[in-house]
C-alpha cells in the first residue's frame, strides 16, 4: 500500500479524535441540530486547516449525520432549513442522538460515529452499542470471512434484551445496513461488512481500511427511507456518460466535481458554496431541483434519510480500522469510545 495513504489516514484519525472529544463535552439538551452541525464542521475545518482554494486536500469527509431516536442515518439539514430555521429541532433530555461524520486528507476518509444520551435510563442501551462495535472489531483481521463476521455480530446483538421504562425489548440489528471498505475518494469501496448472517465469502486482506458500524435497535431493524433527501455522491462512472446539460446544471456539476470529487456531499454545502461565490446570492439556482435532474440522469446518487419504526430508538458506534499482518489497528478509538 502507498505509505502516503496510511499517513493521510493517521492525520484524519487524529483530527476526528480531537473533534469528537470536544463534541462529547459540547452536545447537551437545548442545542439545535444546526448548532451541533456547525460546531462539528467548524471544528474539522479548523483542525485540518481547510483551505477552500484546495478543497480536495483535506476537510470534512462527508455530511454530518444527525440521527435522533428512530432516525438511523443519512439525515442532515438542507440549506433552506438553516436559513429559515425549518426542521431545526431542539435537542430534548429524553432524546438519544447519533452523530456520524468523516475527516479526510487527500480523500482518505476516517469514518466514525457515536451515540449520546442525557437520561441514564438509556445508559445500558448505549453501552451495548459500544460493546457491539468493539466485539465486531475483534472478529476482524487478515483472512476474516466477511459473511462470518456478520453472523457473529448478529448473534451477539440479538442475544441481548434490555428494559427501558419498565418495558423489555429484544434488541435487533438494522439488517440492511453494513460496514464498508474505504479507499481514497471511495467511502464505500467494494467490500461490505455485514451485520447479519449472509452468504458472503469475501475476506479481509492486509492493508485494507474498513468502517465497522453495527446499528442496534428496539424496533424491527428494517430500514424505512424518507424525504427530504440531503446526502448525495457523484457517480464515479459519470465520465462515460455523454449527457447534455443546461448551463445551470453544468455549473452545479462543476462545483460538485471540484469541491467533493467522488466523496459524499450535501445540499446544504452547495447552498453555502453558491452563496459565498455569487455575491452572497444563491436564489438564481434551485439546488434541489438541479440535484434531482442530475440524479435522474445517473450523474449523481442520493442517499435518503433512514429510519426504523416510530417509537423505536437506534444506537450506533462506528470506528475505522486498518488491517495489518500483526492485527487490527483501531484508527478512530478515543478516550470516550
Amino acid at each position: 500500500m502507498n505509505n502516503n495513504i496510511l499517513k493521510d489516514a493517521l492525520l484524519g484519525a487524529k483530527v476526528h479524535k480531537n473533534v469528537s472529544n470536544k463534541v462529547y463535552e459540547y452536545v447537551k439538551p437545548g442545542l439545535t441540530i444546526k448548532e451541533i452541525i456547525d460546531f462539528i464542521e467548524n471544528g474539522v475545518r479548523e483542525e485540518t486547516k481547510y483551505n477552500n482554494l484546495e478543497p480536495l486536500k483535506c476537510g470534512i469527509g462527508f455530511p454530518i449525520g444527525i440521527g435522533i431516536n428512530n432516525c438511523v442515518a443519512h439525515y442532515t439539514l438542507n440549506y433552506e432549513d438553516c436559513i429559515l430555521e425549518n426542521n431545526n429541532k431542539i435537542l430534548d433530555k429524553n432524546d438519544i442522538i447519533k452523530i456520524d461524520y468523516g475527516v479526510h486528507y487527500n480523500g482518505m476518509i476516517i469514518d466514525s460515529a457515536f451515540t449520546l444520551c442525557f437520561d441514564e435510563k438509556y445508559n445500558e442501551f448505549i453501552n451495548l452499542s459500544k460493546e457491539s462495535t468493539n466485539y465486531a472489531i475483534k472478529q476482524c483481521g487478515v483472512d476474516a470471512i466477511l459473511g462470518e463476521v456478520g453472523e457473529t455480530i448478529e448473534e451477539f446483538i440479538k442475544s441481548h434484551e434490555l428494559t427501558i421504562d419498565e418495558k423489555t425489548y429484544n434488541i435487533n440489528v438494522m439488517r440492511d445496513l453494513s460496514g464498508h471498505m474505504i479507499k481514497p475518494f471511495e467511502i464505500h469501496a467494494g467490500k461490505a461488512v455485514p451485520n447479519i448472517k449472509i452468504k458472503y465469502p469475501l475476506r479481509m486482506n492486509e492493508n485494507e481500511f474498513y468502517a465497522i458500524e453495527p446499528f442496534i435497535t428496539t424496533g424491527n431493524g428494517i430500514s424505512i427511507l424518507k424525504e427530504p433527501k440531503s446526502h448525495y455522491m457523484l457517480n464515479k462512472d459519470y465520465e462515460n456518460k455523454n449527457t447534455k446539460l443546461k448551463k445551470e446544471d453544468e455549473y452545479i456539476l462543476s462545483l460538485i466535481k471540484s469541491n467533493y470529487s467522488t466523496m459524499p456531499f450535501c445540499q446544504k454545502w452547495l447552498g453555502e458554496l453558491i452563496y459565498s461565490i455569487n455575491n452572497n446570492n444563491q436564489n438564481d439556482y434551485n439546488i434541489t431541483q438541479i440535484l434531482n435532474k442530475l440524479e435522474y440522469k445517473n450523474i449523481i446518487n442520493s442517499y435518503p434519510p433512514i429510519y426504523d419504526i416510530e417509537g423505536s430508538i437506534v444506537a450506533q458506534h462506528e470506528h475505522t480500522i486498518y488491517i495489518t499482518d500483526k492485527g487490527v489497528l483501531n484508527m478512530s478509538k478515543n478516550k470516550n469510545y
